[in-house]
C-alpha cells in the first residue's frame, strides 16, 4: 500500500478518517495529513503521521505536499461558488503534477449543475475536473450529515413545532463518522477505481414528520412538523432574527429538500461498514442526551 494523503486533516471528517485508517493497521508513517495551518494537527506527528502544509489557495504548497502520494483523499472545501472551484482546480492540478495515483473525492448525493442546494453545482463541476485529469478516482456522493440536525432543526425543541418549507421531501441523513470509516475502507481496499458511490441510508430516507418525532422522542418532548409555504417560512426565519444570508441559505435548503435532492437510499455505505449505518433515533438520543 502506497502513501495515503488526507486534505483538510484539521477538520472533523479528515481527522476521523485518519483515526479509522490507523484502526485498520495502516502505518502512521504511511499517512500524510494536510492542513492550511499544520500547527492545528501537529499532535499527529507525534504518532508518526507526516504533517504537511497544504493550502487550497496555494498550488505550490499542494504540489509539494502531494509528492510521493499514491492515494489522495480530497475533502471538498467549505467555500462555495467560484471560490470553491478555484480551490478545487488547484487541488486537481497539483495532484496531476505530483503524479498522484488515485483520488477519492467527497462529493454530494445527486450532484447537479442546476441544483437548489448551493454546494451541489461545485461538486458536479469538480467531478468533471477529476475525470478530465485522467487520474483514477472514487466519488463518495455523501448525503447530509446527521450531525447537523440539532443545528438545522433545534429550534423545534423550544417551540414544539418543526416549521419548515420542505413539503414531503426526504433526506438520507448519515453520520459523519460512518462516512469516515467507509472512506478508510475504500482507501485500504484498492478495488474502487473510477466508481461513484451514493453514501446515504440503506433503506427509506427520513421525512420531515419522522425527523420531528425523533427530535421530540430524544428530548422527551412532543414535536410535530408544520409544512409552510416558502414566504411564510421566510417570515418565520426573519422573526427569529436570522441575518439575511442565513435566511436565504435556509430557504434554498428547504427548496432542495422539497425538490428531492437528498431523497436517496443505497446499500453502498452499509456494505463498506459491514453493518447498518447509525440511524436517526440512536444518533439523536446520544446527541441530545444531558451532559
Amino acid at each position: 500500500m502506497g502513501l495515503i494523503a488526507v486534505t483538510g486533516a484539521s477538520g472533523k471528517l479528515g481527522r476521523a478518517t485518519i483515526t479509522f485508517l490507523l484502526d485498520r493497521n495502516v502505518s502512521a508513517f504511511g499517512i500524510v495529513a494536510l492542513a492550511r495551518d499544520p500547527a492545528k494537527i501537529a499532535d499527529l506527528s507525534g504518532g508518526g503521521v507526516q504533517v504537511r502544509r497544504g493550502d487550497y489557495t496555494d498550488p505550490a504548497s499542494l504540489e509539494s505536499a502531494f509528492r510521493g502520494v499514491d492515494q489522495l483523499l480530497f475533502i471538498s472545501t467549505s467555500a462555495l461558488g467560484e471560490e470553491r472551484m478555484l480551490h478545487h482546480r488547484n487541488v486537481v492540478s497539483a495532484a496531476r503534477a505530483a503524479g498522484v495515483g488515485h483520488i477519492v473525492y467527497t462529493s454530494v448525493i445527486k450532484p447537479s449543475a442546476n441544483a437548489k442546494f448551493a454546494a451541489s453545482p461545485g461538486h458536479f463541476h469538480t467531478e468533471a475536473l477529476i475525470r478530465e485529469s485522467r487520474i483514477p478516482y472514487t466519488f463518495f456522493r455523501n448525503n447530509l450529515y446527521l450531525d447537523i440536525i440539532p443545528f438545522m432543526f433545534g429550534s423545534a425543541l423550544e417551540t414544539g413545532t418543526l416549521t419548515y418549507a420542505a413539503g414531503a421531501g426526504r433526506i438520507g441523513f448519515i453520520a459523519r463518522d460512518d462516512i469516515a470509516e467507509a472512506l478508510a475502507t475504500v482507501l485500504t481496499e484498492g478495488e474502487h477505481a473510477n466508481r461513484e458511490y451514493p453514501i446515504t441510508v440503506s433503506s427509506t430516507p427520513y421525512g420531515m414528520a419522522e425527523i420531528a418525532r425523533a427530535l421530540g422522542k430524544a428530548a422527551g418532548k412532543t414535536v410535530s412538523y408544520a409544512d409552510v409555504a416558502p414566504e411564510a417560512f421566510r417570515k418565520t426565519l426573519e422573526a427569529r432574527g436570522l441575518p439575511p444570508p442565513a435566511v436565504s441559505m435556509s430557504l434554498a435548503m428547504a427548496e432542495a429538500i422539497r425538490a428531492g435532492e437528498f431523497d436517496s437510499a443505497s446499500p453502498a455505505l452499509e456494505r463498506f461498514l459491514g453493518r447498518p449505518p447509525l440511524g436517526l433515533e440512536p444518533f439523536l438520543r446520544k446527541a441530545l442526551a444531558p451532559r
